[in-house]
């Protein structure tokens, strides 16, 4: 009989790994059935081998790939009310920031995110694009992590940002 156990070493290792990807995210309109099942006691959830969002709206490359620590008086904020800070080092958390300007996907209804790590953009993609146009994204790379959420309505003078924590 043996004991094991992943260390936060293993697990800063990881982050720091997952860290230096190319990432992307992509936005999708989900299912609207979901809509109505948010305040049941079992709303909607993925599956744990999803590997693609379910209706594509668009890319977005994140404007933040770091690490953070939780922090209770942290700047950082996620929807489900995480507060963190910027880590001072390498840390087992890695906050993806989504900064969407207004008026980049007017008329939708994001209800997915997905992010993905090992994203392969097209040849001359300029790093600082941060809404693929399409043909930008050759392909989304490896699904880390994908979120469901109640329905966000975006319009032409609606931005979108969010910090999505990735827990290794």
């Amino acid at each position: 009989m043996s004991t094991k156990v992943l260390t936060t070493r293993a697990r800063i290792v990881m982050a720091e790994s997952a860290a230096a990807r190319p990432w992307v995210a992509a936005l999708s309109s989900g299912l609207p059935a979901w809509d109505t099942r948010w305040d049941q006691p079992n709303p909607p959830q993925p599956e744990i081998d999803v590997e693609d969002v379910l209706a594509l709206i668009g890319y977005v490359r994140p404007t933040a790939v770091d690490f953070v620590s939780p922090d209770p008086g942290g700047t950082i904020t996620t929807d489900e009310g995480g507060r963190y800070s910027l880590a001072t080092g390498r840390s087992r958390f890695l906050r993806v920031r989504l900064s969407i300007p207004a008026g980049a996907f007017p008329g939708v209804q994001i209800r997915e995110v997905g992010l993905f790590a090992n994203t392969q953009f097209a040849a001359g993609v300029p790093n600082g694009r941060t809404i693929m146009q399409a043909g930008d994204v050759v392909a989304p790379g490896d699904l880390f992590q994908v979120v469901w959420s109640r329905p966000q309505f975006i319009d032409a003078g609606t931005s979108y940002a969010r910090n999505f924590i990735l827990r290794v």
